[in-house]
């Protein structure tokens, strides 16, 4: 197995039904400058500073509104990424109870989208490439928001064309069901691995038998499942009984978060998203 698997996405945390904040995009690391650094560090802090490019405003079409059918309004907006720190406001008319979003780039570029507070609302964030061959798609409820963040990557256009449906988000309440018992596989494990690593609150044999279970778990899922999450559930359950030869280093491994993505991807698209209910800590 290949340990280290720095570029991974990790499931959302929570305890007693509260959702612990998890770092999404940028890790920041610190580290102790010398005199020599700390003393170029100022040099260069007394130089002036040039000005930043301002980031292009998103060019937003109004919203056109069909004369029947289901869709209650129509927009287009097109900008230049990256936005990580501004929101593009949606004009979403009252009517509707879902947006989607076919969003195109003209260049190869990984997206991450989320339209309002998604862990507040239940809902999850969606990601993928920006090749336009998905549809983005969200329940439109009570305390949704028309603010939609969206990360591209810099310099690359793109275009979104927001629908807005009376129609409600058709959520696959099969998947809901099989996205939330994944979600207790995926605490077990790793729970066990910060409750024999990070916390020191039990040792080798506790983590082991902790691992079997998990394993047994996805087993289980895998030979339940009526969805297109038994396969993933099968290899879940392969890499948990070939499991880390090391005790508490389950979610360094490569192969975990490989087999893990897709499954967590798909629960996302369907705003069944994966938490962690963490036992330790907080």
């Amino acid at each position: 197995m290949i340990w280290g698997d720095a570029g991974d996405t990790r499931a959302r945390r929570v305890r007693s039904g509260l959702v612990l904040t998890v770092a999404a995009l940028v890790l920041t690391t610190g580290c102790v400058a010398t005199a020599t650094e700390a003393r170029s560090v100022a040099e260069a802090a007394s130089e002036p500073t040039p000005e930043a490019s301002p980031v292009p405003t998103p060019v937003a079409t109004p919203v056109v509104i069909p004369a029947d059918g289901p869709v209650v309004g129509e927009q287009t907006v097109s900008g230049v990424g990256p936005r990580t720190e501004e929101r593009v406001p949606l004009a979403v008319p009252a009517a509707a109870r879902s947006v989607l979003i076919d969003l195109s780039c003209d260049a190869p570029s990984h997206f991450i989208a989320e339209l309002g507070d998604a862990m507040m609302l239940g809902q999850a964030q969606l990601s993928g490439e920006c090749d336009g061959s998905r549809t983005l798609a969200w329940p439109w409820t009570y305390g949704s928001s028309g603010m939609l963040w969206l990360s591209i990557g810099p310099e690359v256009g793109w275009t979104l064309s927001a629908t807005y449906s009376s129609e409600p988000f058709a959520q696959d309440a099969d998947l809901v069901e099989e996205c939330e018992a994944y979600t207790q596989v995926h605490s077990q494990v790793s729970n066990a691995d910060d409750g024999y690593g990070f916390y020191a609150a039990f040792g080798a044999d506790e983590w082991n038998t902790r691992m079997d279970a998990a394993a047994r778990s996805a087993e289980a899922l895998a030979a339940a499942s009526d969805t297109q999450l038994a396969d993933g559930f099968a290899a879940m359950h392969r890499v948990l009984a070939d499991r880390s030869p090391i005790p508490g280093g389950m979610t360094e491994v490569q192969e975990f978060w490989e087999v893990h993505r897709p499954i967590a991807e798909t629960c996302a698209w369907n705003h069944s998203e994966i938490v962690v209910y963490a036992e330790f800590g907080g």
